[in-house]
């Protein structure tokens, strides 16, 4: 037998990635005093993304009951004939050590923990509390705890069964690689896809790569549900030029499979629900974007090992040829020298760029809250109020996810700006950002603001309306349905707005109050942005300034050190200088092989070498 026969399979990339970064920054980076620059590819490898399903469809297609399916719980989410539901309702698994099988009420000020047997009364149109015309407020999504949860650490997550399709969540998808996000489009196994849904799958675009299509209740077409499922790959296929997976699913089997003790009994119920194959085309999908904080670190690492390849290059080209180096750096040395003798100069630059990046973003505040007013505006005077009170709770939610989404995308504005303008042409370092971003973000916690009461207390509508900024963990999920955001370079954002307790009752009250409350919203979004980002301007620009003048006295004294090597080596002998080029040379063969190592590694992880 061949050696070859016998070789063991390479390891995973994850695991070639770990041990490449370890081996760059012990013995490459730190020994080169690239400490900070280790630290943070070392963090950036150990970040977990979280891992989210969203399932979205039509009504009454059996979203909730395939949320049920997948996570291996019957009644996870309020389903029967007549139970539609209100809101966004995530499932995830039970902390180790903690009791599971809760739900937690999610409030824009607050969250309210009710036993799991409770739930549907809250999140289904259907439900007593929402039903009851005496309520004052109702939660705007609600998070399932899942003892022994079959999803695992991913999070599922029931879109509402009202409203239907919301393209918004085709946008999900998107960027689903970047954010660890999967898309579940639910069918009906009795007939082909909709045109509401052919054009959900095509308003995805290049997400599609993210997109599952599941038709279910197979059990019930038996006969038919196979020829459904290869008239929709053949729709797909047709429409898009793309091959989109479409899995038959009987839900009904899969969570009476689930309830079967453990076994291969279980396992071969599971299979021919069409569960098992789901979840193992939902884990494929996901697991691409779960290797990209072990390329992220290695994205970090090769900057440092540039720069250090950079300094090599620089002190290999003195000895060959002193008379040229020596000039151009100290060229260099006098135009640092002449940025730091001129500092009132470039900070009063500095001011300007942060003013123009203010405005800009801003002016994409205004430009989004007035789509706001339009969209609702146009829609209260379409429909008219029954619409929205028959369903307040699923309208009140989306109020406050197109706000949520404005006051994002502005910050989201404001911090590229900050970075591609400001942080980035002045220092080109991930190191220096990554500090400077920390304290930048932090400025968005705990901003709070009074806004004005929408109407008198005749029309039992006073509330304090506040409105609460803070930052919190999660994926870009948070503009769409709830959760917290990621905005801007990496920024983190979440957003509660207890002004939206006012726009409940707004909504029961009538037109009149509802489109005042609207108004005094955008006016209060628009007060507290504008001082979030005056803080924040406050706040980078020391965090600027006495980094960018460390950062020239730092490259001072480099360039100082590099003209006095340079110097030293041109009064060596020969053979000094050709040992000392020698070592310095095998150092930068080393850099640039790890730097291709790392590269390669990256390409891999990302699927751009598959």
């Amino acid at each position: 037998m061949n050696s070859s026969d016998t070789a063991a399979p390479p390891a995973p990339a994850t695991d070639r990635a770990a041990a490449l970064l370890e081996t760059i920054t012990t013995k490459i980076l730190r020994p080169f005093q690239f400490d900070a620059v280790a630290d943070l590819a070392a963090r950036r490898a150990a970040q977990d993304l979280a891992r989210t399903v969203v399932v979205v469809g039509e009504v009454k297609r059996g979203k909730s009951f395939l949320v049920n399916a997948l996570v291996g719980f019957r009644d996870a989410s309020p389903v029967g004939v007549d139970v539609t539901t209100s809101t966004t309702l995530s499932f995830t698994d039970t902390d180790a050590g903690a009791p599971g099988g809760g739900a937690e009420l999610i409030y824009p000020d607050r969250t309210e923990s009710i036993p799991h047997a409770d739930l549907e009364d809250w999140v289904s149109c259907e439900g007593a509390r929402v039903r009851d015309a005496r309520a004052v407020e109702l939660p705007t999504r609600a998070v399932v705890t899942v003892p022994g949860n079959l999803m695992g650490t991913t999070t599922v997550i029931d879109t509402p069964g009202v409203g239907g399709l919301d393209p918004s969540y085709a946008a999900l998808a998107a960027d689903s690689a970047a954010r660890a996000c999967v898309v579940v489009i639910v069918c009906d196994a009795s007939t082909p896809l909709t045109a509401p849904e052919m054009e959900f799958i095509s308003g995805a675009g290049a997400g599609v790569e993210a997109l599952i299509v599941a038709v279910t209740k197979t059990d019930k077409n038996v006969r038919r549900w196979r020829p459904i499922v290869e008239q929709n790959t053949a729709l797909l296929r047709e429409h898009l030029g793309r091959e989109i997976p479409v899995l038959g699913v009987s839900s009904l089997r899969a969570v009476v499979a689930a309830e079967m003790p453990p076994g291969a009994e279980r396992d071969a119920a599971e299979h021919r629900s069409g569960i098992t194959a789901l979840r193992a085309l939902i884990e494929t999908k996901l697991a691409v974007a779960g290797e990209l904080p072990a390329a992220s670190g290695l994205r970090t690492a090769i900057g440092g090992l540039r720069n250090l390849a950079d300094d090599l290059a620089v002190q290999i080209a003195a000895i060959d040829d002193v008379a040229r180096v020596v000039p151009d750096l100290t060229a260099q040395l006098d135009e640092l020298q002449e940025l730091k003798d001129h500092s009132q100069q470039w900070e009063q630059y500095l001011q300007r760029d942060l003013t123009l990046i203010r405005q800009n973003a801003t002016a994409e505040l205004d430009r989004r809250l007035d789509a706001i007013r339009e969209k609702w505006t146009s829609r209260i005077n379409k429909n008219g109020m029954e619409v929205l009170r028959k369903n307040p709770q699923h309208f009140t939610a989306e109020m406050e996810r197109d706000f949520q989404s404005a006051m994002a995308e502005s910050i989201t504005v404001f911090l590229e700006q900050l970075y591609t303008t400001i942080v980035q042409p002045r220092f080109d370092s991930d190191v220096v950002w990554e500090e400077i971003y920390e304290q930048v973000v932090s400025t968005l916690s705990g901003r709070t603001l009074d806004t004005h009461s929408v109407a008198g207390k005749r029309h039992g509508l006073l509330d304090p309306s506040m409105l609460t900024m803070g930052v919190m963990g999660s994926s870009m999920l948070g503009g769409i349905v709830g959760l917290s955001t990621v905005v801007g370079v990496g920024a983190v954002v979440g957003i509660a707005w207890v002004g939206f307790n006012l726009g409940f009752r707004a909504m029961r009250a009538g037109k009149t109050n509802l489109l005042t409350w609207m108004r005094e919203t955008t006016a209060a979004t628009k007060t507290a942005t504008a001082r979030t980002f005056e803080s924040t301007i406050a706040l980078a620009r020391p965090e600027i300034v006495i980094r960018y003048r460390e950062h020239l006295k730092t490259s001072i004294s480099q360039l100082q050190s590099q003209i006095k090597d340079a110097e030293e080596s041109a009064r060596s002998d020969t053979a000094v200088r050709k040992k000392k080029r020698d070592r310095l040379e095998n150092n930068l063969k080393v850099v640039k092989g790890n730097i291709t190592r790392a590269e390669a590694l990256i390409a891999e992880l990302t699927g751009a070498g598959r």
